[in-house]
């Protein structure tokens, strides 16, 4: 499978990645600046062209796996990204209506289902597919943007789905979507060091943009339909929802949460995960390590309990009673944050 060859790959795709990122910020820095708005952490403009750093890394990683390792990788998914990376930067400098944003996610989605031959074969679910697959790329192309709200969190998110479905390509032999995969992985991690808080860098210096995280739940959408359909060894679709348990809890229970209240799903507030967590008194720092950790403990589970033998409905109905647990607890999880907090050590005073 030349594995060796396509971690090589990776390695040299962070390096485009890192590189384009450095340029944006030591000599791009006024173009498609961030202002800091009501809802915005951050206090100072800052780029926000890192999903094109990302998606320079992935298409250059994909071209030379192309022709250097012969490893063929979908037309039509490179065809459904620039139209998303194309449709996300217009949106970003002049602003597109959400009808047309909505048109454009379709139709890649379309790319995709049509194109590509992408389907499932899910029992009753199969003669459901055409619209059902795109309902569900439509939905996963903005599950990671609705979790782009603090620096390095919807970025560290999607290298940890990408890593655990790395995983279960190579576990059954789904050499395409390792690949893949594998460059997605190393152009995050050249983005990520721009944009977590480390020792060394106390706030992001770009941010991805729509670009970034549109295309990001796009191809980890279009992987997990791949892993989850291989030949042999395929990976269960209950235990692929454990790799996106965070970023699904989180917006499906924000917007029923929403609608309970009798407002829109897509209304505009402060209600995420992370916001939660940062009014329960932690650092920035802290909320986005605490996610990342938890978003690695569900998926260890989902992967060893497919590795053990569990049962699809077990795995579901687990997925499900957590999903419950959070949901009915989060309204008032502050008050036990700041408790274990305090207990830690990690909360900080209130003004």
């Amino acid at each position: 499978m030349m594995l060796s060859s396509f971690i090589l790959m990776a390695l040299f795709v962070f390096a485009v990645s890192f590189s384009v990122c450095y340029w944006i910020v030591t000599r791009g820095k006024k173009i498609l600046l961030d202002h800091p708005n009501d809802r915005s952490l951050h206090v100072t403009p800052v780029p926000r062209l890192g999903g094109v750093a990302i998606v320079a890394g992935v298409f250059i990683g994909v071209v030379l796996c192309h022709f250097a390792l012969n490893a063929a990788i979908s037309v039509f998914a490179c065809a459904a990204t620039v139209v998303l990376l194309a449709a996300a930067l217009w949106d970003d400098k002049k602003g597109l209506p959400p009808f047309v944003r909505l048109v454009v996610q379709c139709f890649a989605a379309l790319l995709l289902v049509w194109g590509d031959g992408l389907y499932v074969d899910w029992q009753i679910l199969s003669w459901l597919w055409p619209v059902l697959g795109v309902l569900v790329l439509v939905w996963s192309i903005n599950l990671f943007n609705f979790m782009d709200g603090m620096d390095g969190l919807a970025g560290g998110l999607a290298m940890i789905t990408a890593a655990f479905l790395a995983v279960a390509a190579y576990l059954s032999g789904s050499s395409e979507t390792l690949v893949l995969l594998l460059i997605l992985s190393g152009a995050l991690a050249g983005f990520l060091c721009f944009n977590m808080r480390l020792p060394w860098q106390c706030h992001a210096k770009i941010f991805m943009g729509d670009s970034g995280s549109l295309m990001l739940g796009f191809l980890l959408a279009w992987a997990v339909v791949r892993v989850t359909q291989a030949d042999t060894n395929a990976l269960p679709p209950a235990a692929a929802l454990w790799f996106f348990a965070i970023p699904l809890m989180d917006t499906v229970s924000l917007m029923l949460r929403r609608v309970l209240k009798g407002r829109s799903p897509f209304h505009h507030d402060r209600d995420h995960l992370h916001h939660i967590l940062a009014r329960a008194g932690y650092t920035d720092a802290q909320v986005v390590w605490i996610i990342h950790f938890a978003a690695v403990a569900f998926g260890l589970f989902g992967f060893h309990g497919w590795r053990a033998g569990l049962a699809d409905a077990t795995l579901f109905y687990g997925f499900l009673s957590v999903f419950v647990v959070y949901f009915f607890s989060v309204e008032h999880a502050g008050r036990l944050l700041r408790l274990f907090g305090r207990t830690l050590g990690w909360s900080r005073p209130h003004a």
